[in-house]
């Protein structure tokens, strides 16, 4: 396992979710609707996981899908707790209880670990 191209995975899997959220609060309907917010992020996830997985599995490394999907969640978890969460949530009147509190950001690491696999899966065991 490369953990160092794991990681560098999960930094770009949460760069592009926070892009996301941060486009999404300016988008006029949209910021005002969390349901639609929610819907659009869970489409979103699976290709921006799809896209991590292809950059850690590039060098055909064959590392279960579920570790590298473990550990891109982690990394992005640790990154809202260090950066999103602080500079963005706190300053909007929120703590870091109601954003971890919140069922979306566990639905999204579970579907970031699901498709990881699933690409794992469809690359490498179907060979």
């Amino acid at each position: 396992m490369n953990y160092r191209r794991a990681v560098l995975s999960g930094v770009i899997l949460w760069t592009c979710l926070a892009l996301t959220f941060l486009i999404l609060e300016h988008i006029p309907i949209v910021k005002d609707s969390l349901n639609i917010q929610t819907a659009i992020i869970c489409i979103l996830i699976v290709f921006y996981s799809f896209f991590g997985a292809s950059f850690y599995y590039k060098k055909a490394i064959s590392t279960s899908g579920l570790q590298i999907g473990f550990i891109m969640s982690l990394t992005a978890i640790l990154l809202d707790i260090l950066i999103f969460v602080p500079f963005v949530e706190i300053p909007k009147g929120h703590s870091y209880q109601d954003f971890f509190s919140n069922p979306l950001l566990w639905i999204l690491a579970i579907l970031n670990v699901l498709t990881v696999y699933f690409y794992w899966k469809m690359r490498f065991e179907s060979k």
